[in-house]
């Protein structure tokens, strides 16, 4: 039943019809510079499956992805009558520590809202789902949390256990994700020309770009609060900082904002 109230809305059997995510490709490095996305750091060699509140049955039902181990299994969820009776279907992934993340909403009240409503009006959907949802881990079998979502410039470098997935906020886009190779090293290199910061107001209030003259070469990478609150506190539409190029990301890491002495 569950496969089949999945399929009314494309998902088919198990996910084989619509995939939620692809791998990062070289061609994707100038969408992420141009494109307002978040990121999020997941498990390495966790695929995304299907939480699918079924209507009418009074259960829940995860239904893993084809290649998984893990066999479907229903839950017993704690949530308002006009859930249960709209239904709905989640993207989600089993970690190992039997902790379900809920990563994404793609039907809500009989809606097909993955392919219709961008990510952050889903993710506000999400958070009333949770308002309203008791949780209860010995009646649902499993610990059920949301995922953790960051803007491109306060994102941290995953280590050779994770994976780092980029999500579009338009509507019927896959997540891109990138697997860094468990032999990479940053290689970092100076430039010889001044950069500088620049804020990108319309991508979000941390956002900024680095700039060598009149060249834009890319979102800044901003690793640490301390860098985060210089930028603000520097206030200027041109910041000169010092930065090194991180190989992992593609992009300029701020080290320093460069003030008059």
């Amino acid at each position: 039943m569950a496969e089949e109230y999945m399929g009314k809305y494309g998902w088919g059997p198990r996910g084989r019809h619509i995939g939620l995510s692809r791998m990062f490709g070289v061609s994707d490095k100038s969408a992420i510079a141009a494109t307002n996305m978040v990121a999020s750091v997941r498990p390495r060699g966790i695929l995304s499956g299907f939480l699918v509140i079924v209507p009418s049955t009074g259960y829940a039902m995860y239904i893993p992805p084809v290649a998984s181990k893990t066999s479907p299994f229903r839950m017993r969820l704690r949530i308002p009558e006009s859930v249960w009776d709209d239904g709905a279907v989640f993207s989600a992934y089993l970690r190992r520590d039997k902790r379900l993340v809920l990563e994404d909403i793609l039907v809500w009240q009989s809606k097909p809202v993955w392919n219709t409503t961008g990510f952050s009006e889903r993710w506000k959907l999400m958070a009333a789902f949770l308002e309203s949802w008791h949780p209860d881990t010995a009646l649902q079998g499993v610990r059920i949390e949301p995922a953790v979502y960051t803007s491109l410039a306060s994102i941290t470098e995953p280590d050779e256990h994770s994976v780092l997935e980029f999500v579009p906020q338009a509507p019927n886009q896959k997540r891109l994700i990138w697997m860094p190779s468990a032999t990479q090293k940053e290689q970092p290199k100076t430039s010889g020309a001044s950069l500088v910061a620049k804020r990108e107001a319309a991508m979000g209030p941390d956002v900024y770009s680095v700039w060598r003259s009149e060249e834009k070469l890319g979102l800044a990478l901003v690793k640490t609060l301390a860098i985060s609150r210089a930028l603000r506190k520097a206030n200027l539409t041109e910041i000169p900082i010092e930065a090194v190029w991180n190989k992992g990301f593609d992009k300029w890491e701020v080290l320093k904002i460069i003030t008059s002495q």
